[in-house]
């Protein structure tokens, strides 16, 4: 598959006799379904929604209208180009997507301790999952970055590096 795409969606059984499917959004950003949007399965099949009921998430592809053909379409894991995402989806300040987080170097006092693998949610917020360094001396393979102020100084995409103060705390007493 093209290492371009990131999976937003996965659909669920079909609903009714029209052919709409319970849509399951795998991503944060509902915006990107809409009338017209093209989404991709994992071997390039296009899927473009016809229709779209947010409250009950319920989508309706284009030549998938009745129940029989919508039912070829459950548990089909949906895809979207990092391109469309990022024209699709608008971030806040200091939101970045995950795909620009994850493969970034995390950097502190100008020693590099990892590479983001990973973003785990829990309640409180995201966690950083960092792979160390194999020229750290640790016994640990992997560590959790909390990504909040105290941990994270600077975040910048372009140069897919992450600075960060009192990580190196976290991970001596991994």
């Amino acid at each position: 598959m093209k290492n371009d795409l990131v999976q937003v969606a996965k659909l669920g059984k079909s609903v009714g006799l029209k052919g709409y499917v319970k849509l399951h959004n795998l991503s944060d950003f509902y915006e990107q379904f809409k009338i017209g949007a093209k989404f991709f399965d994992i071997n390039q099949k296009i899927y473009t929604i016809k229709a779209f009921d947010k409250t009950r998430s319920l989508v309706l592809f284009e030549d998938f209208e009745s129940v029989e053909i919508a039912k070829t379409l459950t548990n089909i894991i949906l895809f979207q180009t990092i391109e469309a995402t990022k024209e699709t989806c608008k971030l806040k300040k200091d939101e970045y997507f995950y795909f620009d987080i994850i493969g970034c170097n995390v950097i502190e006092n100008e020693q590099k301790l990892g590479v983001v693998e990973d973003i785990l949610e829990n309640g409180a917020g995201f966690l950083f999952c960092v792979k160390c360094d194999e020229k750290l001396q640790t016994k640990t393979k992997n560590f959790y970055i909390p990504y909040v102020d105290k941990y994270i100084q600077k975040i910048d995409i372009e140069n897919k590096k992450i600075f960060t103060q009192s990580a190196l705390d976290i991970l001596e007493n991994s």
